[in-house]
């Protein structure tokens, strides 16, 4: 995984999706609070870090935790050409994090929890968070990805992601921690893509999960693949489909 996000970091954005209402959502949590300390955990090239920036004023700073360099080199190189000043990017583990004790009010993982040792994870956020500090951890489960546009025509695709949690997985680990969940929100999305769009980012591994797949098997699948999406889709320059993600609330 760590050669995966090291090949794939000077074009990540323009292989993923950024979902846009979670942040919306967090951000209306937060207001209450006037001064927002925040740490995005797994935040890759900081497509979230970003957004989260747009929202708030300068009173806000976010750290930017990752463990992949070229990652964190790339979302520093983004963020300065922007101008972007009230951010830093620590190089770290999400089971260590880079935190002082008592120190974010705020902690976020965006479709990163599935690469994390979660038992270490909430733990570490416990100790980094202040008191009444808020954990939002945005994931799909392993029934919204067997829905999803791959989970449903990519051979292999489910059997090969088994890294995903369920959310009743998840919950039992948050009670283990002594933590309580506050909310979840599951945020449904209609996504329209063209065949060639799909192939662009199957290749380019748009998610981590094509990684694990080895060459003969990838391209086999890939072409069955494009099959499937010709017999089930009329129009293929506009593939319609839904999917789902869950945001989760924890507050210490």
């Amino acid at each position: 995984m760590h050669d995966h996000f090291s090949t794939i970091a000077s074009k990540y954005q323009s292989v993923r999706t950024l979902d846009l209402k979670p942040i919306l959502h967090i951000k209306d949590k937060l207001t209450e609070k006037s001064k927002i300390n925040m740490a995005d955990v797994g935040c890759g090239d900081g497509q979230y870090a970003l957004e989260f920036l747009k929202c708030f004023d300068n009173s806000f700073y976010i750290h930017c935790v990752d463990y992949n360099e070229n990652m964190l080199i790339s979302l520093e190189d983004h963020f300065m050409e922007q101008n972007i000043t009230n951010f830093c990017v620590r190089q770290g583990d999400a089971n260590r994090l880079p935190l002082d004790n008592d120190s974010m009010d705020c902690i976020v993982t965006f479709n990163a929890i599935h690469h994390f040792d979660v038992k270490k994870f909430l733990s570490e956020s416990i100790r980094s968070l202040k008191d009444d500090g808020h954990l939002f951890i945005y994931t799909r489960l392993r029934n919204q990805n067997s829905r999803s546009i791959w989970g449903e025509h990519f051979p292999l695709f489910v059997v090969m992601e088994d890294r995903l949690f369920e959310l009743n997985e998840l919950e039992q680990y948050i009670k283990n921690a002594d933590m309580n969940i506050h909310s979840t929100r599951v945020f449904g999305y209609s996504r329209t893509s063209s065949l060639d769009r799909l192939v662009h980012q199957a290749k380019n591994n748009h998610y981590s999960t094509f990684a694990l797949y080895d060459k003969e098997i990838f391209n086999e699948s890939l072409e069955i693949f494009q099959q499937n999406i010709k017999k089930n889709f009329d129009d293929l320059e506009e593939i319609t489909w839904h999917d789902e993600n869950i945001l989760i609330e924890i507050k210490k």
